[in-house]
């Protein structure tokens, strides 16, 4: 038979009305050619209109998956939506017109359809494909909780409990993610109705009672969680604040030396060192546990150490310092490659050779970053012996000072103290800066008004920052407490030391490193702040990093140097919606509020949007009068001329 003369016929057929004759042709067509899609789809819509749905809806589906699977969604969403007209309430006929839409980038179509799916499923308790509905939602708005929750609900009525428990989880870490520790707490206690022995659930529900002030509540499911998994770190540092809040200090010393104890078993000295600390807070006159914690402190300080923070890798051109800002703003957030991409391109030298190692080390690649450092150290000159060291750190090797310090009997080193005074001069004159720090902001609590004990602070912190000298001999008991610690007042500076086995080139940043007790008391702020280094940046025009460095940063200050960044890379429009969505979703209490109404109305005049910009003004002016009032009002007057 002729195709071409049957087609023809078919249409002839048609154009007469004679419906049935043409459905006969157009099956003698495809008796010949039965994969052609098009007879196909004219077949089906025939029998549609002969009113046979049943025969209708079969081909048009047939057709519709082909399209389908060929990438041809969008061609395929005419023919679902053909078979929804008499199907309305087939709960896969929607899933499958909602993928269309979503491949075919109409999410807003796809969203309707995936929840009318997910609704349908669920009346029919065919729970299990209600959830796969609801996920496909959940990947167009993946902000939505709600929606999450809604999945893990038609997962327990699935009888999926262990798949709900894994939704509930990712629920949980959004929530973490957000800085919403009650809604943590709220779904760990749901999950735990599913999983009643996971420790993951018990401790986070605990840690969730314990900041609402539930004490009893949380412990009930820190022990529970300290019982299924034992000397886990997070529960045992819970459960020592639980009893300490509870008033019970020696079960709290109890936990935090558990802590301690399984801490250095794991070598995590940071973790150890913040439980030694703690318990010595709570027990101050424990002179063996002060011991032990100034060992800790001072095997913390050693790890800490940096060829970084070495004189040799001190930038000396802006060119050295503008790539190094850059590579470790892409280590900061993990990536190594383009940090490691940009200090290759630079040209050679020893601080760009000393980033480079650091970076190789925090990226996992410490044999590297040993070998690059083994390099550095011919050219080290006074520094060598600390390069040395940070090569021993990284290959796991012991202080050499190690073997002496085991031969110190237990309480030579430090008396009992008498008094948080005492106990501070004792440790100054010791050289333990941190101790002392935290002795003396002891004693400052029971005398706010001290002149004695600020000056005896300031005078630490000074000499501190100057460079501390190698720590005097261990003060013995019989030895009367100094007034203030001269012998660190009067450091000598770094750079003035002549005797090259005495100096430390690490001494510039040991208080730092040593406390971690007050960030604005050893350190200046602006050097760890990301929100005062990014501005930085921004400020030099290092746009892309700034952004890198607050990525995931919701605080409202963060947006406002966002949108800073986004118009200096000439993007205003973008810095516009940014920053607009920020400040609809703060409060006004805010303290960044007023800042952020400020950018928002230059960005609002910079994109002609002049009147929104006034409004705003007027806003800002009377929510809180006192802030840049002259500076408000100049540019609401500016807007008012343009306006006219």
């Amino acid at each position: 038979m002729d195709r071409n003369k049957l087609e023809q016929d078919a249409l002839a057929l048609l154009n007469k009305g004679n419906l049935e004759g043409a459905q006969k042709a157009f099956l003698n067509i495809l008796r010949l050619d039965p994969k052609d899609r098009r007879v196909r789809q004219r077949v089906g819509e025939l029998h549609l209109k002969l009113g046979r749905p049943v025969e209708a809806e079969k081909l048009l589906r047939e057709v519709a998956e082909g399209l389908v699977r060929d990438g041809q969604g969008r061609a395929a969403v005419a023919l679902f939506k053909q078979v929804m007209a008499f199907k309305g309430d087939d709960p896969s006929l929607h899933y499958d017109l909602a993928d269309c839409y979503a491949t075919s980038g109409y999410p807003n179509d796809a969203r309707q359809h995936f929840d009318t799916a997910a609704r349908l499923y669920a009346a029919i308790a065919r729970n299990i494909d209600a959830a796969r509905a609801m996920r496909r939602v959940v990947e167009l708005v993946p902000g939505e909780l709600v929606l999450k929750l809604k999945i893990a609900e038609y997962l327990e009525a699935g009888n999926d409990p262990v798949s709900a428990v894994a939704t509930l989880r990712e629920v949980i870490d959004d929530y973490r993610k957000r800085g919403r520790p009650d809604e943590v707490g709220r779904i760990a206690e749901a999950a735990l109705r599913l999983a009643p022995d996971d420790a993951g659930l018990m401790i986070d529900a605990g840690a969730a009672r314990l900041e609402a002030g539930d004490v009893a509540k949380a412990m009930m499911f820190l022990q529970g969680a300290d019982v299924v998994l034992p000397d886990a770190p997070r529960t045992l540092s819970l459960l020592a604040r639980a009893n300490e809040e509870g008033g019970d200090n020696a079960a709290a010393v109890q936990y935090l030396m558990r802590l301690a104890k399984v801490s250095s078993e794991k070598s995590d000295v940071a973790t150890e060192l913040d439980a030694l600390r703690r318990a010595a807070r709570l027990t101050p006159a424990d002179s063996a546990l002060r011991n032990r914690l100034i060992g800790v402190e001072r095997q913390m300080n050693r790890r800490e150490r940096r060829v970084t923070q070495l004189q040799l890798a001190q930038a000396t051109t802006e060119d050295e310092l503008r790539t190094q800002v850059r590579a470790e703003v892409y280590a900061r957030y993990g990536m190594f490659d383009r940090a490691i991409a940009v200090l290759r391109n630079a040209p050679s030298s020893l601080p760009l050779l000393a980033t480079h190692a650091e970076v190789l080390v925090l990226s996992g690649d410490v044999d590297a970053a040993v070998r690059m450092i083994d390099a550095i150290a011919p050219k080290a000159a006074r520094e060598r012996d600390a390069v040395f060291d940070r090569i021993a750190v990284l290959r796991g090797l012991p202080e050499q000072e190690d073997a002496g310090d085991e031969e110190t009997p237990v309480g030579a080193a430090i008396p009992a103290p008498i008094g948080p005074l005492e106990t501070g001069d004792t440790l100054a004159a010791a050289g333990d800066i941190a101790g002392a720090l935290r002795a003396y902001r002891e004693a400052l609590d029971a005398a706010p008004s001290s002149e004695v004990i600020l000056a005896r602070i300031a005078a630490l912190r000074n000499s501190a920052r100057a460079a501390p000298a190698t720590p005097a001999a261990p003060a013995t008991p019989a030895a009367a407490p100094p007034a203030a610690p001269p012998a660190l007042a009067e450091s000598e500076p770094m750079t003035e030391i002549e005797d090259e086995d005495e100096e430390d080139p690490f001494a510039q940043l040991e208080d730092g490193m040593l406390s971690e007790i007050s960030p604005d008391e050893l350190v200046d702020p602006g050097l760890t702040d990301p929100l005062a280094e990014a501005e930085s940046l921004v400020a030099v025009g290092m746009n892309d990093e700034a952004l890198a460095l607050l990525t995931g940063d919701h605080r409202l200050e963060a947006r406002v140097i966002v949108a800073r960044a986004l118009r200096a890379k000439g993007d205003a429009m973008a810095a516009l919606d940014a920053l607009r969505d920020a400040t609809n979703e703060a409060a006004e209490s805010d303290p960044g509020y007023p800042e952020a109404l400020f950018e928002l109305s230059g960005l609002y005049t910079a994109t002609g949007k002049h009147r929104s910009a006034v409004r705003l003004l007027e806003e800002l002016a009377d929510i809180a009068p006192t802030f840049r009032p002259k500076d408000v009002q100049a540019r609401i007057a500016g807007l008012a001329r343009l306006l006219k």
